[in-house]
């Protein structure tokens, strides 16, 4: 008697579940521009004046896509190969994650890796209700949506940065599946 009354409420609480993904119209809203993004600089004691002139000129010499992070181990320095950048991740926390992890493997001993740089979008404010990488932000923004069909998803994995789009909520988790994510899940859906 308690498991069917269970499974019946889950069950009427589905829609209500899936009616929390904001369409591509709201998303659009709660976005991000996609017109460049801002390296902000994290000093760390270890980096000296020239380490963060080159740091600063980062946006010059390479197209960096938000939410982007780079991490550096304080034994080894900013020139070490242990210097990893995570980039084009949909939250700052998952790109920071994704930079120190890389680092901490590569890097040969000593101190763990801190984070010297993030990729922010323009204006940038912390407590949206929906951040995207810059990639998926464009797809969500421009015709790529609306071409994936009338019932168009996007799905993203919160860790890896991957996204993909489809014609149905299943449909768009397969594409973001396909790029090797295990996490995908719904973030945008018509």
């Amino acid at each position: 008697m308690i498991r069917s009354a269970l499974i019946a409420l889950m069950l009427t609480s589905m829609p209500t579940l899936a009616q929390q993904v904001p369409d591509q119209s709201a998303a659009k809203r709660l976005l991000f521009g996609t017109r460049g993004a801002t390296v902000q600089i994290v000093a760390q004691p270890f980096l000296s004046q020239a380490d963060i002139a080159t740091l600063g000129q980062m946006p010059k010499v390479a197209q960096l896509d938000y939410y982007g992070a780079m991490a550096a181990a304080p034994s080894e320095g900013l020139q070490s190969e242990a210097t990893r950048g995570a980039f084009n991740y949909h939250t700052i926390e998952a790109a920071r994650a994704a930079a120190v992890e890389g680092c901490n493997a590569a890097r040969a001993g000593g101190p763990a890796c801190v984070i010297i740089a993030e990729i922010l979008p323009r204006q940038y404010q912390t407590g949206r209700a929906l951040t995207l990488s810059q990639a998926a932000t464009k797809a969500v923004d421009g015709r790529d949506f609306g071409r994936a069909g009338r019932e168009a998803a996007l799905a993203i994995s919160p860790t890896t940065g991957a996204w993909g789009l489809g014609n149905g909520r299943a449909a768009a988790v397969a594409a973001c599946a396909a790029k090797g994510a295990r996490d995908c899940e719904v973030a945008v859906a018509q």
